[in-house]
């Protein structure tokens, strides 16, 4: 009996694990490389079950050399496999294999040199050795970098790999092709100084480490490729946001190589940078961009068949593929009820018992997909949302931000929106390249924000401040009591489009970014996974144009016209008064007022029209630097108007008071003849000043659809006549060096990226107490370039910011007061509109026996002739 009841007991022990390991499929993957942080996701997915939770026994096979990966896996030798970009040969060549996803946006592979080797450029290459494997010398990244630079592929001398660092150091090879997330760290480690050759620095940004599998799997089994597809992108997840637990856990079973802690964290830094380079969607894989490789190994006449990429690669984008429990649960589920926080737009609002915002449309997208209702509830805020999900009142929160308090209560969704945040502050306060810069301040965080802890630790000289809202805060900032204000991008917009324009602006970007999750209550794990599917369907255009709708405002007045309007009256007046003496002024006067009439109508004309060519110069932009350039053109107004109030002020000054002079003499009967011959030529003399300057200031405010050929020289001219009153100002001299050299192209554009360069290099004299101050321009025509030299002697740029000059929102201290975003735009420009380049270095100089220091701008343009 003892026995009989010990072998019940025995089968019940272990009968549940058998029948368990009986269910789970097995297959098997096959590994591109030996084991490194490159396959992380993989070992991950395994260790910590999410094979095991998707029905799978998977079996991770490791890298040998002489095996035909591609080929195994087309005859079900492998289940899946990694693979390189060179897949597309592959599948030319015939081999029935479908691609499941992208890991790395861009290739970890590139070439790389030692500065003793003075290898410095792609041109240096010719005739010199490089060291690559077979694998890496195919890679059309690798060639299409090379080729690019007019280098041949047979003046390259290629030996093979040795995977020895040490040969590079040596110089037994010049070059070597390596992995981005490995080689350099071993160079770091030894103190050698590197070059690195980037494919996707030179625009080959191409796929690598394709997951793939078989067409036969694909059309058999597709349950089981997909379960594995997205418990690998789960493992992946894991491993990125865990990067040195999933080190640990492959120096303990998945360390061939015995790689160093430091190594595997370095690496798994450095692939995440890829997984993500350009998109928000781990694995992303687009036809086009595959097409895109496939053309250039087929100019390279690699290609052997033409690719049906429909066949190649299996999307399961917008489509939501769910297990029958899901199914059954979404069945049986019929409402979602879910937080909603009003008065946090541009993401969320109730208003007349209707939700506002991204979220209304996030949620409606979600309604349709899921062919389910969602239900809100309105609270207070995001602590009352989560007292709301403890009580089950509601099952989600739509907008969550990650935080400890929430985890306690709530799994969160994979980001579906990740928001950049910035500083806004009164419009009269420097730009900020770091909040480090700041101290002793009083800055306001919502209290929603997820970073809020971490800013306080970071930077412990600021005093963080939390609030209820946004508009609290940006009232407090206004009145003084706050130095500014920390809020998403989004939020930040859409408020100062509304109510803050005229007074507050963004400052500066911060690292701390705002991303958006669905919060969804602990005990519902089945509604957690159906939403995870839901936004891996969901691309970053869907995303941008849903973001765009409600963060963009068309607003009819953007900015305040007084200025305008108050010359505007000024010269109604003077009109008025010579209308009044034009009995006495005879044929001089009626000349005279048909040239003020006819300025002041065409001053009216562009008062008139200036906002809807403003609204047309923006909206011809791509999509993504609209908000940029609106406030990019709004700063270049505003320096525009400043400079007509400037110039204008004294020749009206003058007009004004002669004819008062006039009038006090014709009362008094003290008018003699040569008194008001006098005074009606400093009129006339300063009427036509007034009509120069409004033709200069009326071309650069004239759009310009098409191209014009325009002489470089004179258009400096133009710039510097607009700027010239602040110069004098500010005692700076303008040494010139100009060749006569026309281009053709944006005229208006043009002066207007020069306006930029000549304001930041006053700006910066501005803040010397120098006594000679200098800008030096030169213009000079080298072969088939055309390269404009703008540099100042105020002492240069710091090094440390010198690479972010040119980026949005930063400023590099030439000037407490830019937009943060010109010289962005001057990049854009240039570039986009002018074929060319923009440059900025600091020098060193002598002019007179004296040596200065200071930044200069290098704008280079490629003749098209």
């Amino acid at each position: 009996m003892f026995k009989k009841l010990l072998y019940i007991i025995l089968i019940f022990i272990f009968f549940p694990s058998l029948l368990l390991s009986k269910d789970l499929k097995k297959i098997t993957i096959q590994l591109s490389w030996f084991d490194q942080f490159q396959f992380a996701g993989y070992y991950i997915a395994k260790e910590k079950g999410f094979y095991k939770e998707a029905g799978l026994d998977v079996n991770i096979k490791p890298f040998e050399f002489g095996i035909n990966i591609p080929n195994d896996v087309a005859k079900q030798k492998f289940d899946f496999a990694v693979g390189r970009e060179t897949l597309i040969l592959d599948k030319s060549k015939g081999a029935d294999i479908v691609a499941l996803y992208a890991l790395f946006q861009a290739t970890p592979l590139i070439l790389v040199s030692t500065k003793d080797s003075k290898v410095n450029s792609i041109e240096d290459f010719k005739n010199r050795t490089i060291m690559t494997t077979i694998d890496d010398s195919s890679e059309v990244s690798l060639k299409a970098m090379i080729r690019s630079h007019n280098v041949r592929l047979e003046d390259l001398n290629f030996v093979k790999h040795t995977h020895n660092i040490n040969d590079l150091i040596n110089k037994k090879t010049d070059v070597i092709s390596a992995y981005i997330s490995k080689s350099p760290f071993e160079l770091q480690q030894k103190g050698i100084d590197y070059n690195i050759f980037d494919p996707k620095k030179f625009g080959f940004d191409m796929y690598s480490d394709l997951l793939f599998t078989s067409k036969d799997m694909i059309e058999n089994d597709i349950d089981t490729v997909l379960a594995f597809k997205n418990a690998s992108l789960k493992g992946w997840e894991y491993a990125y946001e865990n990067i040195e637990e999933s080190a640990d856990l492959i120096i303990k079973k998945y360390n061939s190589q015995n790689l160093s802690k430091e190594e595997l964290v370095y690496e798994g830094k450095e692939l995440k940078k890829l997984s993500y380079f350009n998109t928000k969607k781990l694995g992303e894989i687009k036809k086009e961009k595959l097409q895109r490789i496939y053309d250039l190994y087929n100019i390279m006449g690699l290609t052997k068949n033409i690719i049906d990429f429909d066949d190649f690669i299996y999307f399961e984008d917008n489509k939501l593929v769910f297990t029958s429990n899901e199914k059954k649960y979404l069945e049986k589920r019929k409402v979602i009820k879910a937080c909603i926080i009003p008065n946090a737009m541009p993401y969320s609002d109730i208003k007349e018992n209707r939700l506002q915002g991204i979220t209304s449309d996030f949620m409606k997208m979600l309604e349709k997909k899921l062919n389910i209702n969602v239900s809100y509830v309105k609270t207070n805020n995001t602590e009352h949302s989560i007292e709301l999900i403890k009580k089950g009142v509601c099952d989600i929160i739509p907008t969550s931000q990650l935080t400890q308090e929430g985890k306690d209560i709530m799994n969160f969704t994979k980001s579906y929106l990740d928001i950049p945040s910035v500083l806004m502050t009164k419009d009269d306060k420097p730009f900020i390249e770091n909040l480090s810069n700041i101290k002793g301040v009083k800055i306001g965080v919502n209290r929603d924000f997820s970073s809020f802890e971490a800013l306080k630790l970071k930077y412990p000289d600021i005093d963080f401040i939390e609030l209820n809202n946004i508009v609290d805060g940006l009232e407090m900032v206004n009145k003084g009591e706050f130095y500014g204000y920390i809020s998403s991008m989004g939020q930040a917009w859409y408020i100062l489009q509304n109510d803050f324009l005229s007074h507050i602006k963004i400052s500066g970007k911060i690292d701390e970014r705002v991303e958006l999750r669905i919060g969804v209550k602990k005990d519902e794990s089945k509604l957690f996974d159906i939403l995870n599917k839901f936004i891996n369907t969901l691309d970053s255009e869907t995303i941008e144009l849903l973001s765009n709708k409600w963060v963009y405002v068309e607003h009819k007045k953007e900015f305040d016209y007084t200025l305008l309007y108050q010359i505007l009256f000024a010269i109604t007046v003077v009109i008025l008064f010579l209308l009044y003496r034009q009995n006495l002024l005879n044929k001089v006067n009626k000349d005279l007022n048909k040239k003020v009439e006819e300025k002041t109508q065409e001053l009216k004309r562009i008062n008139e029209t200036l906002e809807e060519k403003i609204k047309d110069e923006v909206e011809k932009n791509l999509k993504k630097d609209r908000l940029l350039v609106r406030q990019s053109k709004m700063a270049a107004m505003g320096q525009m108007i400043e400079n007509i109030a400037h110039q204008w002020r004294q020749p009206l000054s003058v007009i004004t008071t002669s004819a008062s002079g006039l009038k006090i003499k014709k009362e008094v009967g003290d008018l003699d003849d040569k008194f008001f011959f006098e005074t009606l030529d400093r009129i006339v003399n300063s009427s036509n000043y007034l009509s120069h300057t409004i033709d200069d200031f009326r071309y650069f405010f004239k759009p310009q659809d098409k191209k014009v050929k325009f002489d470089i020289s004179n258009t400096l001219e133009k710039t510097i006549n607009l700027l010239n009153s602040k110069f004098e100002q500010e005692h700076i001299k303008i040494v010139k060096d100009f060749q006569t050299i026309e281009v053709y192209g944006h005229e208006t554009e043009f002066i207007q990226v020069f306006i930029n360069i000549l304001n930041n290099a006053k700006d910066a004299l501005s803040l010397n107490d120098k006594d000679n101050k200098f800008i030096f321009i030169e213009t000079k025509r080298k072969k088939d370039k055309i390269v404009i030299k703008i540099k100042d002697n105020a002492g240069g740029i710091k090094s440390k910011i010198l690479d972010k000059v040119f980026e949005p929102y930063f400023t590099t201290k030439h000037t407490s007061k830019g937009t943060g975003i010109g010289l962005y735009m001057c990049d854009q420009i240039i570039s986009k509109y002018m074929n060319g380049q923009i440059e900025v270095t600091n020098k060193k100089f002598e002019y007179k026996e004296q040596k200065y220091k200071g930044a200069e701008f290098t704008v280079t343009l490629f003749d098209d002739n």
